[in-house]
């Protein structure tokens, strides 16, 4: 006797948009080509992904509230955007605090480097102690480069953290969270 399929149920799954046919065949075991056949046929729309998304990122969110929070997501939708506007601001305050520390370090990095190419010499540490020796040019290349490629970040993020580049939505560009996170790890500076 042929196996029965609960296809609403297959239906539902193949609409959220979490499964892919091949997770689908395995959930429910009916061929793959026998779901998409089906979903050609009556018209399946995989037209949930963005609710679920909606509701997911509304689950997250609710989690990571404070009691208050919670009890003001339950009342008026103000008080929710107010609450959570607040958590936000509070969070980009830290962050614009974080980037003036981060400036601040590159633009002594900067002055570091500026020096000791005034004198034209730098400190060197050796097996016989420290000694001064002109500036290899390789040094001075490299510095450059790690200093610009650290204001570099600062600036993109700075520009992101004050949506200055709102409008330049590219699927190329790193998040705040990832520019933060290679700017956080950063090699020591050459003295």
């Amino acid at each position: 006797m042929a196996k029965r399929h609960d296809w609403e149920l297959i239906e539902r799954e193949y609409r959220t948009g979490r499964f892919s046919l091949a997770q689908l065949e395995a959930r429910h075991g009916v061929n793959r080509s026998n779901i998409s056949r089906r979903a050609k046929k009556y018209g399946w729309q995989k037209d949930l992904t963005e609710r679920v998304r909606e509701r997911t990122q509304e689950k997250i969110t609710r989690a990571t509230l404070t009691p208050e929070a919670q009890a003001a997501y339950d009342q008026d939708d103000e008080q929710v955007v107010e609450q959570a506007a607040s958590e936000n601001a509070a969070v980009v305050k830290g962050h614009r605090k974080t980037l003036e520390r981060w400036r601040g370090i590159a633009e002594r990095y900067a002055e570091r480097l500026e020096s000791q190419l005034a004198e034209g010499k730098i400190k060197v540490e050796l097996p016989t102690g420290v000694t001064e020796i002109d500036i290899p040019l390789e040094y001075v290349g490299k510095c450059m480069g790690h200093g610009t490629q650290a204001l570099d970040r600062v600036i993109k993020l700075e520009r992101q953290n004050y949506g200055l580049d709102a409008n330049d939505k590219d699927e190329g560009v790193k998040t705040f969270e990832e520019l933060m996170a290679e700017v956080a790890p950063s090699d020591s500076a050459a003295e």
